[in-house]
């Protein structure tokens, strides 16, 4: 199932997407996964649930290729590139990236634009593969091109998966 909250910014959104990830907990009630109080479930196995793409995109200074497979040591090079794919980001990284995957992306991934940044995000999410992917204002700041191949690669992917899109823009949920 697909879940959009949307509202202006300040209004809550992301606090109770950090409520969902036990960053902090509820001062009064409780949430549930599957019926199961989250204070109940050990912290790492509640987070190995969820992916997360934000539109603060954490890359860090290495390269494509390590930061796809971040949170997934054990990847391949074929998951690594299948990932990069689905995320439609395997065509910029072999053709504008002087030395494709093995790219070092710069402080904060300096060195790609914003779109690049939020795709190569997108691909470490989807080669995690999680049950839950939340999207906090995910495409805010990316080009309409970007934007399009994002949603593009998010039709696929979510289906089947819970999803949990945050957003100011009613636009983005077309």
């Amino acid at each position: 199932q697909s879940l959009a909250i949307v509202g202006p910014n300040g209004c809550g959104k992301s606090t109770l997407i950090n409520l969902l990830g036990r960053f902090y907990d509820p001062t009064d009630g409780c949430l549930q996964l599957d019926g199961v109080d989250l204070r109940d479930m050990r912290l790492a196995d509640l987070r190995g649930r969820f992916g997360y793409v934000s539109q603060q995109s954490h890359l860090f200074d290495d390269t494509v290729a390590s930061n796809i497979c971040y949170g997934s040591p054990h990847a391949t090079e074929q998951e690594i590139e299948a990932a990069a794919r689905r995320a439609n980001a395997h065509q910029f990284i072999t053709e504008d990236l002087e030395h494709g995957y093995e790219t070092v992306v710069g402080r904060r991934g300096n060195r790609l634009s914003g779109g690049q940044r939020q795709r190569i995000v997108l691909a470490r999410a989807m080669l995690r593969d999680p049950e839950i992917l939340v999207l906090d204002e995910a495409t805010s700041q990316v080009d309409i091109e970007s934007e399009r191949l994002i949603h593009k690669a998010l039709k696929e992917f979510i289906q089947g998966k819970t999803s949990i899109m945050i957003t100011h823009r009613l636009s983005t949920l077309k």
